[in-house]
């Protein structure tokens, strides 16, 4: 049944991966993943410092390198910036992305968090993401294999998302996953701008994750997926990373 698996105690297994990547549940929400206060923390410290936005366009702290297929050297330089800046943020609270790091790591004893380096460059650890009121995210997918390609890290078997919640809307913003894995024949339908064209979506199983500040969302970013508008005062604030499985070298990844 295409649900969320739901985690109150932190602890996922290697099973609960496996569905997700297998795609025989939409995602897995870890409750109360992170402390509220460190949330808010987080959130104080951001506002705190002024920080430079990766794009005018995005209000994002960091590089998403989906948006530098073709500007490698561009994204490496940002990354380097945006991991310092990172590194203030989280001075006096759990670190948040080592602490994803570590969930993840334990699902796969046999395998190795390896440091994601490419020529001795460092890939962004994370990216931190603001969406106001009346903002939505279309369509997509997130497929560095495909997408990615002049970059290590899409030599990949399989790539999970995951979305630490800062700040919870007022109403609205939420992430809602498709039962449709993307298919290369669907770049057909691939809208100019971002994302794709909703009719895509028509008469397929959906499922709507209503998370909280604090919850852990993972999900196979190869299943289609959007964002609902935003609706009143309170921002949507996210902390994204993905994580790619190599099973050859029994090798993970992680990037933003």
């Amino acid at each position: 049944m295409w649900k969320s698996i739901i985690v109150t105690k932190n602890q996922i297994e290697n099973k609960d991966i496996k569905k997700i990547i297998d795609g025989e549940n939409s995602s897995i929400i870890i409750k109360n993943f992170l402390k509220k206060e460190d949330c808010k923390k987080i959130i104080k410290k951001i506002s705190s410092m002024n920080i430079e936005r990766d794009s005018k366009k995005f209000n994002h702290i960091g590089p998403f390198l989906m948006n530098y297929t073709t500007k490698k050297e561009k994204y490496f330089d940002n990354a380097e910036k945006a991991n310092e800046v990172f590194k203030k943020i989280f001075v006096n609270v759990e670190n948040p992305v080592n602490k994803i790091k570590t969930t993840i790591s334990k699902c796969f004893p046999n395998y190795k968090i390896a440091e994601t380096k490419e020529n001795q460059r460092n890939y962004a650890s994370c990216t931190i993401r603001r969406h106001e009121n009346g903002k939505s995210i279309p369509l997509h997918k997130d497929n560095v294999r495909y997408e990615g390609v002049e970059y290590q890290v899409s030599k990949i078997n399989s790539q999970i998302s995951c979305i630490l919640h800062l700040q919870e809307t007022e109403k609205g913003g939420n992430l809602s996953i498709y039962n449709k894995r993307w298919e290369k024949k669907l770049e057909k339908y691939r809208e100019i701008e971002f994302g794709y064209n909703p009719i895509i979506k028509e008469n397929i199983l959906m499922d709507t994750i209503e998370s909280k500040s604090g919850d852990l969302v993972i999900i196979n970013p190869n299943y289609l997926h959007e964002v609902k508008k935003i609706q009143g005062n309170s921002d949507r604030i996210t902390l994204g990373m993905f994580f790619g499985i190599e099973n050859k070298t029994k090798k993970i990844f992680s990037w933003a």
